[in-house]
């Protein structure tokens, strides 16, 4: 957004911005900064160089003429950093675009590469970042296939994290029932969902995560932290469960609630609706012209 505020400064052009995560936040967690909650975070004051990606990020959003926010989560949020009401438009995300076949053929090489056959799966996904809670999903599982029989874990995903990730596996000795399978295409990942009993987003913030939008479409029983957006995606104890992030015995609770066969409602999809998110742009887009 930086290019498009020094467009708007130098040039004189307009610009609207589409609000999904709050890039000083990132950047600063990322770095071990802050461990403050994002919502925390615009209030507080830090030293020089996280108050300069702040006021960096602050003026972006300001300057903007319009802000499209992708969940009310962020809406909110923008309006904390100091936007303008009347300039922020809530347009959720839609995946309706997506192509939501399954290869068969890939489901059966998965299964016998991973050894799946005859096993209850866990899968999460998503970008292997420190708010992303992979590290405390391994050690739950750790616990819960002590308990459950049979039960193994995809993690789908790439990032920063993914060696203290793998490191944290091999020293728990679960190489062969945690499997990090790295960054799945958008024309596959409709297979994978298709191999899950239960899907965990364990993360500490989302704007509003494609990934649950995916796994709700793809009909699999969700067990998401009740942060951010998610709870604009789950509806608790409808089509999955919200529980605290990290919190080891609501997650554990969940996910056995979902093994023992708890079956999800087909709701809240009309929410995030392509046609509407369309209309919603071409009238923001309109407004700013």
């Amino acid at each position: 957004g930086y290019f498009a505020y020094l467009t708007k400064k130098f040039f004189g052009k307009k610009y609207i911005l589409r609000f999904a995560g709050d890039s000083a936040w990132e950047v600063t967690s990322a770095r071990g900064w802050t461990r403050d909650y994002i919502t925390d975070f615009e209030e507080k004051v830090y030293d020089r160089k996280i108050e300069k990606l702040k006021n960096r990020r602050r003026k972006i959003l300001q300057s903007a003429d319009k802000i499209i926010a992708v969940s009310e989560f962020m809406k909110e949020l923008a309006e904390k950093i100091g936007v303008e009401k009347q300039k922020i438009k809530m347009i959720y995300n839609s995946i309706e675009f997506l192509d939501f076949r399954v290869d068969e053929g890939l489901i059966e090489k998965t299964k016998k590469d991973l050894g799946l056959e005859g096993h209850k799966i866990i899968m999460s996904a998503g970008r292997l970042m420190p708010w992303k809670g992979m590290d405390k999903l391994v050690e739950i599982f750790g616990e819960l296939e002590k308990e459950v029989s049979d039960l193994k874990m995809i993690i789908i995903g790439d990032g920063p994290e993914r060696e203290v990730i793998k490191k944290q596996i091999t020293e728990s000795k679960l190489q062969d029932k945690v499997f990090l399978v790295g960054k799945v295409p958008l024309d596959k990942i409709f297979s994978y969902y298709s191999l899950a009993d239960v899907f965990v987003l364990n993360s500490k913030y989302e704007g509003l995560s494609h990934i649950l939008l995916e796994a709700l479409y793809a009909g699999v029983p969700i067990v998401a932290s009740d942060c951010g957006g998610n709870p604009e995606v789950v509806v608790n104890e409808k089509n999955g469960f919200l529980v605290e992030y990290n919190n080891d015995d609501q997650i554990k609770k969940s996910i056995k609630n979902v093994l023992a066969g708890f079956q999800p409602k087909r709701i809240g999809l009309e929410k995030f609706n392509w046609e509407t998110n369309i209309n919603k742009t071409v009238k923001t887009i309109k407004e700013v012209l």
